[in-house]
C-alpha cells in the first residue's frame, strides 16, 4: 500500500475512533435502598428512588437480571429484533425462597448433581452466584445509572486463577484479563493486533476457571459498551450508553453446556449447504467476466477444488446494489457457465443505496419509507461506494420485507447462489464513519429510537432481511456478513474483516476465531493470506496450510495487490494448497457433521484445546493461542511462522497422528516432526468417530457421492453422528457406535431419515472404516453385497474394512489380534 494510503487510513481510524468512542463515567447513583415490588417464583422486581431490577430465571441453567433507569426516555424493551426472544423464558426445574424479606434465592439442579444458587439481596441489591455447596464464584454489586449511562460492576471471590474468552470478534490476547474491550461495530479498515473495536459486537464474557468451573455473562444491549477486566480477571467493569438492560448469567458449569446455554439464550446458526464448507475465493475485483472465467478454469485445470467464487462491487453499475454493469453484460451467461463447471456465484451488497431517481431500489425504498431519517424526518444521506447514499431502516419489519423482496428478485433474475454483507457496521466515508448518533430508526408504529442506542444491530438486522429474502427461493440460504450482534448466527456466517498480509495476522487469526466461536459465532474465517498488502511465498502457504482448516475457508484481497490464487505464488505453494485444500475436502462430511451439531446445540466447529480440559496445560497461552480442536475429534497444531516443526501441547487421552496414525500420549507437550506430522500437523483422539470422503472431489455435488469412509479410533466406546443432509425440517444421517471387547470390536452404524430428504441424498453404497486396530476377521450381522480387509498403508497396525452396497444400515463384529 502506498504511503499516503497508509497515512490517509490510519488518519480515517484514529478520527472516527475519537469521533465514536466515549469514556463511561466513574461511578453513578446506586440501585439500593431498594423495596419488593414482587417475589414470584418467575421474576422479583425490586424498585428504588433510581430506577428498578428484575431479576429470575430465564431457562434451566440461564439466569436474567433486567436494569431499568429512572432517567431513560424512549423505551426499546418491547421493541427488539434481534438477540434474546423473551418468549423462551421458561423457568421449570427453579426453586424460589424468601429469606426473612431481606433476600430472594432461586435454586436450580446443572449436571452432575451441582446445585446453582443465585441470591438477591434486597436493600443493596447485590447478586451473588454460587455453584454447588462451597464455590462462591461471582458477585454483581449494586447497579448503577447516570442520565445516559448504565453499569455493572462484578467481582470473582473464588480463589485460582481464572481467564476471560469470548468478547466477539477482538485481536489477541485471547485472554481479555486486564483489557479494555469496546462493543461498537466500526470499519476499522487498519487495524492491527491489540485494536478495538472492530467489525462485530458480540457482548458474551466467558470465564473459565483451571480445573472448572465455566460460566458466562451476556448483555443485551445494542448501545455503545465497554467491557473492563482487572488484571487477574477477578473484576469486571461493564458500562453501556443506554439506561435499559438485560443481561444473563450463564451457569455452566462447564463451557460446552456454557455454550449451550449461550444457543438457547440466543440461537443455533442457521443450516447451509453443504457447498458453503468448500474452499471459496475472492478479490476485489475480478472483472470483467471474462476474468472470472480465466480464475474458475484455473482452479479446475489445477486440480485445486473450489466451490465458490465471489463478486466483488466492481460486477455493479456505479456500485449500485442489485444492478450489473459493464463487464458483466453476460452475466446470466456466466452464472450458468459457473455452475455447469461446478461452481456457486456469492454477490457482495452494500446497504447504501444510492440517491437516483429511477434507480429502481432507491424509487421504491422512497414511496415505503424504507430509509433511516435524521431529526427532521428527512431522508438521511452519506457518501459511500456510489455516491450520496440513503440507508434502509432494517429495524423496521417493514423495511426488511422490501429489503427481501429486492434480494428474492436479484437472485432469481441472475441465478447466484448467495449474498455477501458488506460495509453494513454501517460504514460511511464521512469523517464519523458512520451514522450520526441522532438519525431515528423505526420500531415499530410511531416509536422511534436514535442510532446510538441500536447501532449494534444494523449488521445483524441487514443480515436477517437478506436471509429472509433468500428464504424465498431456497430452504438453504447463504449468507456472510462483516458485522453482526448477538443472534447473527441464525443469519449469515461471518469473516474477520480487512486482516493484512503479515505474520501477526497470521497467528491473530487463530484466537480471534475461537472467541468468535466462544461468542456463539461458529461459522467464521480470516481473509486467508490477508486483505491488505500482498503476502510472501512462504506467509500464503503457511495460511493456506492452517486455513484449509477454519470453518470459513476463504481467500480474499485487495485492490492493487498482487494476485492471490493458490498458483500465484509458484509450483511450491501451489502444491501445499492442493494438499491442504484436498484435506478439507475430504474432511467435508466431518465438517458438515459438526455444522448439524453446531445447529441443534450451538457447539463452536472450531474450539480451543482446554473446552473439554481446562488443565493447566491447556490453559497454557503459547498452546490455546496456536492451536485449535475441529470438533470433539480432531487437533491442529498449525506451524506459524517458518520454521519446519513446533512444540505443541495435546490434552490428556491418547491421540494418534493423522498422517502416520502412530499413537502419542496427552496431556503432555509434543515436539512435532516434519516427517510424520508434515507441515499440517493433525491430531485425532481416541474413541473418535471422523467420517471423510474417500476421495477429494472437485466441488462438493449438490447429491450423496457413492462412497463414504469413517475412521474410528476406539478404545473402549466411539460414538458419533454422520450427518448427510440437514435443514430445518429434514435430516439424513448414520448414527456409528464401536465397543471393544476383549479381542474384538462390535460395530453399529444405523440409518436416521426425517422429514423431506431431497432425492439426490441417499446412503453410500460402499462403506470404508479405518480401525486403529489389526483385524483378522469380519463378521457381519446385516445383509451386504461383499466385504474385505486390507492393512493400511500408512500404518499396518490399522485396518481398511470395506463393505459394499447397501451399507447402511450395518452391525457386525471384528476380531481383532
Amino acid at each position: 500500500m502506498r504511503l499516503k494510503d497508509r497515512l490517509r487510513l490510519q488518519i480515517s481510524s484514529a478520527t472516527q475512533k475519537w469521533l465514536n468512542t466515549r469514556i463511561p463515567p466513574r461511578g453513578g447513583r446506586r440501585f439500593d435502598r431498594n423495596r419488593v415490588e414482587q417475589a414470584a417464583a418467575g421474576a422479583a422486581v425490586l424498585v428504588n428512588r433510581h430506577g428498578r431490577i428484575t431479576a429470575g430465571p430465564f431457562s434451566r441453567g440461564v439466569f436474567r437480571v433486567g436494569l431499568e433507569s429512572a432517567y431513560g426516555e424512549e423505551s426499546w424493551i418491547g421493541h427488539r429484533p434481534w438477540a434474546v426472544d423473551p418468549a423462551r423464558q421458561d423457568a421449570d426445574g427453579w426453586d424460589f425462597t424468601i429469606e426473612d424479606g431481606a433476600a430472594l434465592e432461586f435454586t436450580s439442579l446443572l449436571t452432575e448433581g451441582l446445585e446453582a444458587r443465585i441470591r438477591l439481596s434486597v436493600a443493596e441489591g447485590t447478586l451473588s452466584t454460587w455453584i454447588g455447596s462451597e464455590l462462591f464464584i461471582a458477585e454483581a454489586l449494586p447497579p448503577q445509572t447516570t442520565r445516559r449511562w448504565l453499569l455493572v460492576n462484578q467481582r470473582l471471590p473464588r480463589a485460582g486463577a481464572v481467564r476471560v474468552f469470548g468478547l466477539g470478534e477482538n485481536t489477541p490476547p485471547m485472554d481479555k484479563a486486564g483489557r479494555k474491550v469496546v462493543m461498537w461495530n466500526t470499519d476499522n479498515s487498519d487495524y492491527q493486533i491489540g485494536d478495538n473495536p472492530l467489525y462485530k459486537s458480540l457482548p458474551v464474557a466467558l470465564f473459565q476457571y483451571a480445573g472448572g468451573p465455566a460460566f458466562g455473562l451476556v448483555f443485551e444491549s445494542p448501545a455503545y459498551a465497554r467491557f473492563g477486566f482487572s488484571a487477574g480477571g477477578k473484576g469486571m467493569r461493564y458500562a453501556v450508553r443506554d439506561t435499559e438492560l438485560n443481561y444473563f448469567i450463564l451457569l455452566g458449569p462447564t463451557l460446552p453446556e456454557v455454550m449451550a446455554q449461550l444457543a438457547s439464550l440466543t440461537g443455533t446458526p442457521a443450516p447451509l449447504p453443504k457447498w458453503a464448507l468448500g474452499y471459496q475465493q475472492s478479490r476485489w475485483s475480478y472483472a470483467p467476466s471474462g476474468r472470472v472465467r480465466e480464475i474458475a478454469a484455473g482452479f479446475r485445470n489445477r486440480d485445486l477444488p473450489c466451490d465458490v467464487l465471489h463478486l466483488d462491487i466492481a460486477y455493479m453499475d456505479r456500485y449500485k446494489c442489485f444492478t450489473w454493469g459493464p463487464g458483466f453484460e453476460d452475466h446470466q451467461d456466466l452464472v450458468r457457465e459457473l455452475h455447469g463447471r461446478g461452481f456457486k456465484v456469492v454477490t457482495i451488497l452494500d446497504p447504501g443505496i444510492k440517491v437516483e431517481p429511477g434507480y429502481h431500489a432507491y424509487d421504491t425504498g422512497v414511496r415505503r419509507g424504507a430509509f433511516v431519517t435524521g431529526k427532521k424526518g428527512e431522508n438521511l444521506s452519506r457518501r459511500v461506494w456510489p455516491g450520496p447514499c440513503h440507508f434502509p431502516d432494517f429495524l423496521d419489519p417493514a423495511v426488511r420485507e422490501w429489503w427481501g423482496e429486492l434480494v428474492k428478485e436479484f437472485v432469481e433474475s441472475s441465478g447466484v447462489d448467495g449474498i455477501w454483507c458488506d460495509m453494513n457496521e454501517p460504514s460511511t466515508f464521512d469523517l464519523r464513519r458512520t451514522l450520526p448518533p441522532g438519525a431515528r430508526h423505526r420500531a415499530a408504529g410511531a416509536v422511534t429510537l436514535p442510532h446510538e442506542r441500536v447501532h449494534n444491530a444494523y449488521g445483524l438486522l441487514m443480515s436477517k432481511a437478506t436471509h429472509d429474502g433468500l428464504s424465498k427461493s431456497t430452504c438453504l440460504p447463504y449468507v456472510i456478513t462483516r458485522a453482526t450482534y448477538l443472534g447473527g448466527q441464525k443469519y449469515a456466517a461471518t469473516w474477520t474483516g480487512d486482516n493484512a498480509a503479515t505474520w501477526e495476522h497470521l497467528r491473530a487469526s487463530i484466537p480471534m476465531l475461537l472467541n468468535l466461536g466462544l461468542s456463539g459465532q461458529p461459522v467464521t474465517g480470516p481473509d486467508i493470506g490477508g486483505f491488505r498488502g500482498t503476502p510472501s511465498p512462504e506467509l500464503y502457504e503457511r495460511w493456506i496450510l492452517q486455513g484449509a482448516l477454519y470453518p470459513y475457508c476463504r481467500t480474499h484481497t485487495c485492490q492493487d495487490t498482487g494476485d492471490q490464487e493458490p498458483w500465484s505464488f509458484g509450483p511450491r505453494v501451489e502444491a501445499a494448497a492442493r494438499r491442504a485444500v484436498k484435506l478439507r475436502y475430504r474432511l467435508i462430511p466431518y465438517l458438515y457433521s459438526l455444522l448439524f451439531e453446531a445447529f441443534r446445540t450451538g457447539q463452536p466447529v472450531m474450539r480451543p484445546i482446554f473446552y473439554e480440559a481446562p488443565s493447566a496445560g491447556t490453559l497454557r497461552p503459547e498452546y490455546y493461542e496456536t492451536e485449535f480442536l475441529l470438533g470433539p475429534y480432531l487437533l491442529a497444531a498449525p506451524l506459524t511462522d517458518p520454521a519446519p516443526a513446533r512444540t505443541c501441547h495435546l490434552p490428556p487421552g491418547k491421540w494418534y497422528s493423522w498422517w502416520s496414525r502412530r499413537e502419542r500420549a496427552g496431556g503432555q507437550d509434543y515436539e512435532t516432526d516434519p516427517a510424520e506430522d508434515t507441515d499440517l500437523p493433525l491430531f485425532i483422539r481416541e474413541n473418535a468417530v471422523v467420517p471423510l470422503y474417500p476421495e477429494p472431489p472437485s466441488f462438493i455435488p449438490d447429491q450423496s457421492l457413492d462412497g463414504l469412509e469413517i475412521v474410528i479410533t476406539v478404545a473402549d466406546r466411539a460414538e458419533g453422528l454422520v450427518v448427510e443432509y440437514f435443514d430445518r425440517e429434514a435430516l439424513l444421517a448414520f448414527p456409528v457406535r464401536a465397543t471393544a471387547g476383549k479381542g474384538y470390536i462390535e460395530v453399529e452404524a444405523g440409518l436416521t431419515r426425517e422429514g423431506a430428504v431431497p432425492q439426490a441424498y441417499r446412503p453410500p453404497e460402499t462403506l470404508r472404516l479405518l480401525i486403529n486396530r489389526r483385524v483378522s476377521r469380519l463378521e457381519l450381522f446385516s445383509p451386504h453385497a461383499a466385504h474385505s480387509l486390507a492393512p493400511d498403508p500408512a500404518n499396518s497396525a490399522w485396518t481398511r474394512v470395506t463393505v459394499t452396497g447397501p451399507s447402511f444400515p450395518l452391525r457386525g463384529r471384528l476380531t481383532c489380534d
